[in-house]
């Protein structure tokens, strides 16, 4: 008698969705580096299209790393529903093993562009006239005394530049005499003088204050407190609404509010209070901690 054949068991729904969730969210973090990139190469000014080699290298890697989820993809849709649980299993390893191999080769990818596009290039593509030759005037500092509309006009065009330079870099507090050796401030004549009118326009705008009597550390507000405090707020209802939030927490995300001030921490804490959003908790070695109110 012959014997009768042992239907395979199917794979489970969940391991097929969480397969599928994970080379999708690599197919998703793969196009947005192909986006980046893609703008990265309309955006360059000339003196930073000199890495042609380099870029056909990152080009070539991203092509092997799709070819590699594509092989991954056409097994996981066309055999994973033919395969039996145990067969699924085998293979399971590997495929684990493959995607977290593409992940870090991706992690890498980002590294890279995120080296390659520095602060003053981001500068570059709001105010190109920063390497125009035409406009070498504008790192010499106008006589405000028989020059008043053209002092007035380059603090002004100047200070925007000082301002989106902590914004781009997500800096929250400037050391001027650091910046004397940044581009496009070292490139500025008189550069102790130039950067203390600059951070003194945006005191004066209500967009910085100084930290130091010496003027030499300035507090930039490129984002209000109010803004941080709603993205805190939202960042500490996804990741533990039930617990308090500790400053080490915030210090220990990678979000761009992890280095912000710790004065700074504890006004947003107190702002978040004030909206009855939650309560500020003094811990045991007297730091402050923020638990969320749950209606």
């Amino acid at each position: 008698m012959e014997r009768q054949k042992v239907k395979p068991k199917e794979v489970p729904k969940e391991v097929k969705e969480k397969a599928d969730k994970e080379l999708e969210d690599l197919r998703k973090e793969l196009a947005r580096l192909k986006v980046l990139r893609s703008q990265q190469a309309k955006e360059r000014q000339e003196a930073i299209q000199e890495a042609g080699t380099e870029e056909i290298t990152e080009e070539e890697t991203s092509e092997e790393i799709e070819a590699r989820l594509d092989k991954i993809e056409d097994f996981l849709t066309s055999k994973l529903g033919e395969i039996d649980q145990t067969a699924y299993k085998q293979n399971a390893i590997q495929i684990e093993k493959e995607l977290q191999e593409i992940e870090l080769e991706i992690i890498r990818e980002k590294g890279v562009v995120v080296r390659e596009i520095s602060t003053y290039e981001l500068l570059l593509n709001d105010y190109p006239w920063l390497e125009e030759k035409r406009y070498v005037f504008m790192f010499s500092l106008p006589n405000k005394k028989t020059n008043l509309k053209d002092y007035e006009s380059w603090k002004s065009e100047w200070s925007k530049v000082l301002f989106d330079y902590a914004r781009y870099a997500i800096l929250h507090i400037l050391y001027l005499r650091k910046l004397e050796s940044d581009k496009p401030f070292s490139n500025f004549e008189d550069r102790n003088s130039a950067l203390k009118i600059l951070a003194e326009e945006l005191v004066n705008k209500e967009q910085a204050e100084w930290l130091s009597k010496s003027k030499e550390k300035l507090r930039v507000y490129w984002k209000s407190l109010d803004n941080w405090a709603e993205d805190i707020y939202d960042w500490a209802m996804e990741i533990s609404p039930l617990e308090p939030i500790l400053i080490f927490e915030i210090r220990e995300s990678n979000k761009a509010f992890n280095t912000l001030p710790n004065n700074d921490i504890i006004k947003i804490f107190k702002i978040l209070e004030k909206d009855k959003r939650g309560q500020i908790i003094k811990l045991d070695d007297g730091q402050l901690s923020f638990k969320i109110k749950i209606e």
